[in-house]
This record gives structure tokens, C-alpha cells and sequence, in this order.
């Protein structure tokens, strides 16, 4: 049976509206301060562009396209730290894009002229501090991505559409009013 950490989509292909790379060490520090970060190496507004191919809860494909030599650097990495703003899915947020910061292991790179396909494994988790200009990291890489679990749910369930909820014999919650034993009559 497929664990749900496991489960992998293929997102639309508009879902990225930010994204931004940098080098990592394998080894990641509890805290981040963003001095040490320092401008990413690849990012939307450097012209790059990023897809998200597939996601699950513990690792990402994305491919990356941008100039030669770019490419050929991220190539040579072990690690990254990726910062990725996805348009929201999930119900009831207050914001309309859900952003997470990771720090990656490469687990396969494909170099192609013009792109570089990359399979990353999620291993932390980045968090802005509260009271200082710094990341802190969770460890998830024994159960994944807790928000893009839920992010992956309402990607699911978002592209059956509403045609198929409709077509299910049985009850679905979203359209419940709708079902015909709960329709008022017209007074």
C-alpha cells in the first residue's frame, strides 16, 4: 500500500510563482542567518526558470532551465537550499501561495542543453526565526512535509474537478446542499 509521504503528483505547470537556489552542504546548520545566505545563484528574477515536474512530501523534481554555465554549476552540487512560492490549493488559507524553504540532497541530475532535470530529496525544513533575521531547520526526512502533504491533498482533489464529485454515488461533503433529498422547496 503507498504510504502518503510517498505520494507523488505532477503539479500543473503555472503552479511555481517564485522560486530561488542556492549551493548547501550536506551537513545543514540549525541556524541560518540570511548573511550567510547571500543572493541565490539561480532565481526567477535572474531570468531562470523553474518547473516543478513531480512533488511528494519527501522530495521534488523540478527542472531548472537558464544559461550553460549556470546549469553546469548546479550540476556539480550535492545539496541545495531551494525556496519554492506555489499558487495555494489547500482550503481556507489566509494567503493565495503557500512558500517553503528546504534544504535538498541531489539525489539524480539529468544536464541537457538549455536545462538541468533534478531529483531532490527533502531533508530539512527552513523556518523564518522570530526574533532575528535567520532560518531555523526541522529535520523531516523520516516523514516529510507536513504543509505540502496537505498542499498535494488539495491538488488532488482540486483536478478530479467538479464532474467528478458529482458522478461519486455516494455523499461528498463540498456539494452536499446540492444533493436532491436536501434541496428546499420553493415557498
Amino acid at each position: 500500500m503507498e504510504r502518503r509521504a510517498e505520494k507523488r503528483v505532477h503539479p500543473p505547470v503555472d503552479v511555481v510563482l517564485d522560486f530561488a537556489l542556492w549551493p548547501a552542504d550536506t551537513v545543514v546548520p540549525s541556524k541560518l542567518p540570511l548573511a550567510a545566505l547571500r543572493p541565490p545563484t539561480a532565481c526567477r528574477g535572474r531570468g531562470q526558470a523553474l518547473i516543478l515536474a513531480d512533488v511528494a512530501s519527501i522530495g521534488l523534481g523540478i527542472r531548472i532551465e537558464g544559461p550553460a554555465g549556470l546549469l553546469s554549476r548546479l550540476h556539480r552540487l550535492d545539496a541545495l537550499y531551494i525556496y519554492l512560492k506555489l499558487r495555494e490549493y489547500r482550503p481556507m488559507t489566509a494567503n493565495a501561495a503557500l512558500s517553503l524553504f528546504f534544504h535538498v540532497k541531489i539525489a539524480w541530475a539529468d544536464l541537457e542543453p538549455g536545462s538541468l532535470t533534478l531529483g531532490l530529496r527533502v531533508l530539512h525544513l527552513g523556518r523564518g526565526a522570530a526574533s532575528e533575521k535567520s532560518l531555523e531547520f526541522l529535520d523531516v526526512r523520516g516523514f516529510g512535509v507536513k504543509e505540502l502533504a496537505g498542499w498535494i491533498d488539495a491538488l488532488c482533489r482540486d483536478n478530479l474537478g467538479p464532474e467528478a464529485v458529482t458522478q461519486a454515488s455516494g455523499v461528498h461533503l463540498d456539494t452536499l446542499l446540492a444533493e436532491p433529498e436536501l434541496t428546499l422547496p420553493d415557498r
